[in-house]
């Protein structure tokens, strides 16, 4: 715990993160890794390779543009910056293993900014008890870039968990769970426009296991549907004992190499349903 207030004074974010929390998260991120660390390098090993096989399918090599990007601990950074003339990293706020890259790597740039692009409006909102803002046409973090490369990594799970602490109880329920999971939606929407190869990695479900026996499994995208994943796999991000004697927590996640041709044909097919 020490460890971890420390670093955590030697890293504060910028103010929007500190407002959603993501610079406590980086370094809570950076202490469970240290403990799980074998447990975690299947999952780690898993996103980067899918990252990389979609980025090799990708037939433009100008910029790469990489959401959620963190420590860089589930991105190739280098590999990307050897193959694109340009590795853009997006995040809330960039741990120091991350700005260690971009001082060594010339072509990799850092971007701070809320993927969401409502944090501030949605905070506001809360506090004048006023309507949320819509997050249907979330802003691009980085405007006028237009990547050919673009992956979303370990993000979509994580932008509405924020907002719960941001709005509280001055919201009602209902307008607060269809704003979270508009968040999510929104996100999927902007990344399948996005122009050239697009890429996603995020967590589908969260689940307490005992053995093969799952105990408990919750949804980790706010009630969006994804298309069947082109490839997936288990992060155990807690096995006993980091949370409990009694369980181990897993997520369940999905790998798309080429996300918007899969989430358009998932458009497509619920409205040929409805």
């Amino acid at each position: 715990m020490l460890r971890e207030l420390f670093a955590l004074w030697r890293d504060r974010g910028s103010a929007l993160a500190r407002s959603l929390g993501q610079d406590r998260e980086a370094v809570s991120i950076d202490a469970r890794h240290r403990r799980c660390r074998q447990a975690w390098a299947s999952h780690l090993e898993a996103t980067r390779r899918c990252i990389l096989d979609a980025a090799t399918a990708c037939p433009g090599k100008g910029t790469a543009l990489i959401l959620g990007s963190g420590a860089c601990l589930d991105v190739p950074v280098a590999a990307l910056a050897a193959r694109f003339a340009s590795v853009v990293l997006v995040d809330a706020h960039h741990p120091r293993p991350a700005r260690r890259l971009a001082r060594e790597l010339r072509n990799v740039r850092l971007v701070t900014a809320d993927a969401t692009g409502v944090a501030h409006a949605a905070r506001e909102a809360a506090k004048r008890r006023a309507p949320l803002p819509d997050p249907a046409s979330p802003p691009d973090p980085v405007p006028g870039l237009r990547p050919e490369f673009t992956a979303s990594v370990n993000l979509a799970s994580q932008l509405a968990i924020p907002f719960y602490a941001l709005l509280g109880r001055k919201v009602p329920d209902a307008a607060r769970e269809t704003f979270l999971s508009g968040l999510v939606a929104a996100h999927f929407d902007w990344l399948a426009r996005q122009p050239g190869r697009t890429c996603l990695v995020c967590d589908t479900a969260w689940e307490r296991a005992d053995g093969e026996a799952i105990l408990e499994s919750r949804d980790a995208l706010e009630g969006v549907a994804l298309p069947p994943p082109e490839r997936s796999w288990i992060w155990r991000i807690a096995p006993r004992p980091e949370e409990s004697l009694a369980y181990d927590r897993h997520n369940r996640v999905a790998g798309y190499t080429d996300f918007a041709a899969a989430w358009n044909r998932h458009l497509d097919n619920s409205r040929d349903l409805a």
